[in-house]
């Protein structure tokens, strides 16, 4: 599959896990009639920069330190009636190995981590993460000094907003765009690439306002960053994800879209812009997408982060080579709960291997989450479907690794939902993609 950046970072230290519970009951199932955990996308809009004094001071972050940010009323985020953000948090130049936590303000420090680094790296990774007091959001650094980048890109509604969002609709998780298999060779230095995506027989099409994909760029002759965004005009001033030269760097991200706008296309687009002096190659696998609030579908539960599995644990072992093993999430679903929203890190293989995470039910999607080069730490956002026994599953294609998988959310199926919702909602729908160059 695709190969990854060598990393060897700190990563939480092994905890015991919590007793499984069993799914709670439908009293606490969401109310479909309220726009509670329905989502609202936004372009790219960077909220904080510790190298520029946006959002905090202008300084590193400390080691030990606690940054506290106002993400409420800032970055197209509404300053009341929001439960939980989606952002692209990205680390630069850390000056020891390290990670950081991100959490409500006002809840006790999870044991949890968002971005795993080594000395002088710079990395991205997608963070969805509930709002605490006064809408603010907690960053802990634990060792070094370290610049903080974040750029908010959509929200989920509380019961109380004043109007509804996107319902998030599941799809067989697939790869839409790989320019490698394309025809057209690696994207150039300072170019974009639009892809548009039909969703099954393209009937919902007009429905979609933004996709939950996973991007990846891959053999970049030299280093530099991706933007996704909705494809409309010129990118926006952020970025998706950095890589270096001749790597595999993957990030997941929640893109916004766009009726598509050349000729012979059909579906909804988005934008990949390719902020390098060189060549390369982008790959995009898709999840899911979220509707304009017309389709209905699943919600969105935030919870305070937690960690539901560490191989590490005393009992649990390294996952094997060309193996697939099945993970109980019972400490955070409910009887309503169809996918989770997680970080997944990969802990130390044994050599270059990757993950494959997803529900266990049918063919295994041939998608990636996570690539990883012998004896690194690296995390990635992914939303994980779950069986009808609320496990997941993880394959892995070679060699051993440890895993550790924080969850910061939920999503579920309203509680007046009917089965047929249920089923157009959760699956067994496909993606197809078609590429458009200048």
């Amino acid at each position: 599959m695709l190969g990854a950046v060598a990393l060897t970072a700190a990563v939480l230290p092994a905890q015991a896990n919590a007793a499984p519970a069993a799914p709670v009951t439908a009293a606490a199932a969401i109310d479909p009639s309220t726009p509670q955990g329905t989502y609202f996308p936004l372009n790219p809009t960077r909220i904080l920069d510790t190298r520029e004094g946006n959002g905090a001071p202008k300084a590193p972050l400390g080691a030990g330190q606690t940054l506290h940010l106002q993400v409420g009323g800032r970055g197209g985020v509404p300053a009341a009636n929001v439960s939980a953000v989606v952002l692209n948090l990205t680390a630069t130049g850390p000056t020891s190995s390290g990670y950081l936590t991100v959490f409500p303000t006002g809840v006790a420090r999870p044991t949890v981590s968002n971005l795993n680094f080594t000395a002088g790296w710079t990395g991205a990774n997608a963070v969805t993460v509930p709002l605490g007091t006064g809408g603010k959001i907690d960053i802990y650094n634990p060792a070094g000094n370290i610049s903080v980048i974040a750029d908010v890109v959509g929200y989920y509604a509380t019961a109380t907003a004043p109007t509804k969002g996107g319902n998030y609709r599941e799809l067989i998780p697939g790869r839409v765009l790989d320019t490698r298999d394309d025809g057209d060779g690696p994207v150039g230095p300072f170019d974009p690439v639009w892809v548009s995506v039909t969703i099954g027989d393209g009937s919902n099409d007009s429905h979609v306002r933004a996709f939950a994909v996973n991007i990846t760029a891959v053999n970049g002759t030299l280093g530099g960053y991706l933007t996704a965004w909705n494809g409309v005009g010129t990118q926006p001033t952020a970025s998706t994800l950095n890589f270096g030269r001749n790597v595999a760097v993957p990030n997941f991200a929640v893109v916004p879209t766009a009726p598509c706008d050349w000729t012979g296309c059909i579906g909804s687009m988005i934008g990949i812009y390719n902020g390098s002096g060189g060549n390369t190659d982008i790959i995009v696998d898709i999840v899911g997408y979220y509707d304009d609030s017309t389709l209905g579908g699943l919600r969105f539960n935030p919870i305070t982060p937690k960690r539901i599995t560490d191989t590490r644990d005393a009992g649990q072992h390294a996952l094997g080579p060309a193996s697939t093993t099945a993970f109980p999430a019972t400490a955070v679903t409910t009887e309503n709960t169809y996918s989770l929203v997680t970080n997944v890190t990969g802990i130390d293989p044994s050599n270059s291997t990757y993950l494959t995470l997803w529900s266990g039910e049918g063919t295994r999607p041939v998608v990636s989450n996570l690539n990883l080069l012998p004896h690194e730490v690296r995390a990635n956002a992914a939303y994980v479907g779950v069986d009808n026994s609320f496990k997941y599953s993880v394959f892995n294609p070679a060699n051993t690794v440890h895993m550790a998988l924080d969850v910061t959310g939920t999503f579920e199926l309203p509680v007046a939902a009917s089965s047929a919702q249920a089923a157009s909602a959760v699956g067994g729908q496909q993606a197809t993609g078609t590429v458009h160059r200048n």
